[in-house]
């Protein structure tokens, strides 16, 4: 499977790698029929890049990597892809954690005045929820903006020793894009986490943090979307500020 290969040859994949892997995933069946100079197109890349990538995941080229995907369509079965889809989310998600400078991150939490978070949708205030449980028991208070009004207001009382936190699957915020612009000109300081890919979102905050998050179907009239990345990287969030502070105290 894909995913396998993914995670085998981890250690070389880049962001531009990832990025396109991920829409090889969520495309395949177009993908295997395209060809190289398409593919590079769709995803922004050059044939070089394209071809190097092939050649990182073991492949001797393009039509090589193109018959392995025919070939894995052509088995999988509908359980079987629900559930690796799950584990290719998960390892996705944490190779882009590790391959990001959290650092940065990390003191922007630990300093600032007034942390805000404003999630696009009910799954993403949901895990926002969680952060805020987490950071509370480490005497730090999330403040959640529940919705674009709310956001309005608050601005004005952001400064720029406060941090904001974005979460966003699609990264496509047309309704708020007026709000980033300001926020970012008043430098107050922004975290986004959205699905990877490029995004408006992304582009507007100072710091980036990925999932990703594949769609697993379609029942009860309803398209049905795993957040299951975005929760990682909440966990993950949480877990390395907490190691950042006890070592910055160990040192002191």
């Amino acid at each position: 499977m894909l995913h396998e290969l993914i995670n085998k040859h981890a250690g070389k994949l880049s962001e531009n790698d990832y990025y396109m892997l991920n829409y090889v995933q969520k495309h395949t069946d177009k993908v295997k029929n395209m060809t190289i100079l398409e593919l590079s197109k769709e995803c922004n890349m050059s044939k070089s890049s394209v071809l190097r990538l092939t050649k990182k995941l073991g492949f001797s080229g393009y039509s090589e990597f193109k018959y392995y995907l025919k070939e894995q369509t052509s088995r999988k079965t509908v359980s079987e892809d629900i559930f690796d889809l799950s584990m290719t989310d998960v390892q996705t998600t944490l190779n882009l954690f590790k391959k990001i400078n959290k650092v940065p991150i990390y003191e922007l939490i630990k300093n600032a005045e007034t942390i805000y978070a404003y999630g696009t949708g009910w799954g993403q205030q949901n895990a926002l929820q969680e952060l805020k449980r987490y950071l509370l028991s480490m005497n730090k208070y999330l403040y959640i903006i529940p919705a674009k009004k709310e956001l309005q207001v608050t601005i004005s009382h952001m400064k720029p020793t406060d941090l904001v936190i974005f979460t966003s699957l699609s990264g496509e915020i047309d309704e708020i894009m007026t709000d980033l612009k300001t926020i970012h000109y008043n430098q107050v300081p922004t975290v986004s986490i959205t699905n990877f890919k490029n995004n408006h979102l992304a582009k507007l905050t100072t710091h980036q943090l990925y999932f990703q998050s594949t769609d697993f179907g379609y029942a009860f009239n309803v398209e049905h979307k795993s957040f299951i990345g975005l929760q990682l990287i909440i966990d993950h969030l949480v877990r390395g500020y907490l190691t950042h502070v006890s070592s910055m105290e160990e040192e002191n």
